[in-house]
């Protein structure tokens, strides 16, 4: 089997007559290294590839990438590729002092971000941990249907077009709307039609349609506690004021005097 080569575009800048071929070559790649358009751990296309792409002599490549790798931009061995420097000498050669400055000067840099996106907070519920019983956001898993699912999935793939991948409503895939309108007219009794299932991708996404939809800033809402915490995170960065009402082994209990109380 051929080796394959490796596609480098690289705006090469224009060569004085004075300069040497590899000089030329290695200036241009430290440029693209410091600027960061050559990323650390990236891996460069080989010599041979460099030379045909560029009209170059091998040597001259091999000179170039010598050079930089004197110097620590580039690191590599014979059989195993070179790659751009993890750590560059600019950075070796900082003072804790200059780093600090630049992180202050960053900083200062900072985008202003909407008051909804202040209010944003990263829920933490939705980290990849060993699963375990009442966890409020992670369903029964071991009943769905895996193997099932991987086949029919292979075979709709298998015979899918480029018009899949395509956008659809922005309420999500209608054939998918038809079918889960049915199922809950038929299996569960509810009056369902189409237009009103909306696709999600999960939970976080519905409850945050939800409160885009129907809250104002400084609304309150009443929710359970204990309860989904997922929950109290969109609603509280939509702007909204957080009561709490207690649960019993039938849910919410609503209809006491004063069921929801401000929530600390």
């Amino acid at each position: 089997m051929a080796k394959r080569t490796t596609a480098f575009e690289l705006m090469l800048p224009l060569r004085e007559s004075r300069t040497p071929a590899h000089r030329w070559l290695y200036t241009a790649l430290r440029a693209e290294i410091l600027e960061g358009r050559l990323r650390p751990g990236a891996r460069l296309p080989g010599t041979r590839d460099l030379a045909s792409q560029y009209s170059l002599s091998r040597g001259t490549i091999v000179n170039a990438f010598e050079q930089l790798k004197s110097e620590g931009y580039v690191e590599g061995s014979v059989g195993s590729g070179t790659y751009v420097s993890k750590v560059l000498p600019e950075e070796l050669l900082q003072v804790t002092r200059e780093v600090r400055a630049q992180s202050t000067t960053r900083q200062k840099q900072r985008r202003n971000v909407s008051d909804y996106g202040r209010r944003v907070t990263l829920f933490s519920g939705l980290e990849t941990r060993p699963t375990r019983a009442f966890r409020a956001n992670l369903p029964a898993l071991n009943l769905f249907p895996t193997e099932l699912w991987a086949q029919i999935t292979a075979r709709r793939l298998r015979r899918a077009s480029t018009n899949l991948l395509l956008g659809c409503d922005p309420m999500g895939y209608r054939p998918l709307r038809d079918a889960i309108a049915d199922y809950l007219s038929t299996s569960r009794g509810v009056e369902c039609v189409p237009e009103q299932v909306a696709i999600v991708s999960g939970v976080q996404e519905a409850l945050d349609l939800v409160a885009r939809l129907f809250l104002n800033p400084g609304d309150r809402v009443c929710m359970e506690n204990p309860g989904y915490p997922g929950a109290a995170i969109v609603f509280e960065a939509a702007g909204a004021k957080i009561s709490a009402a207690r649960v019993d082994e039938e849910g919410m209990q609503l209809r006491e005097p004063r069921a929801c109380v401000e929530h600390g």
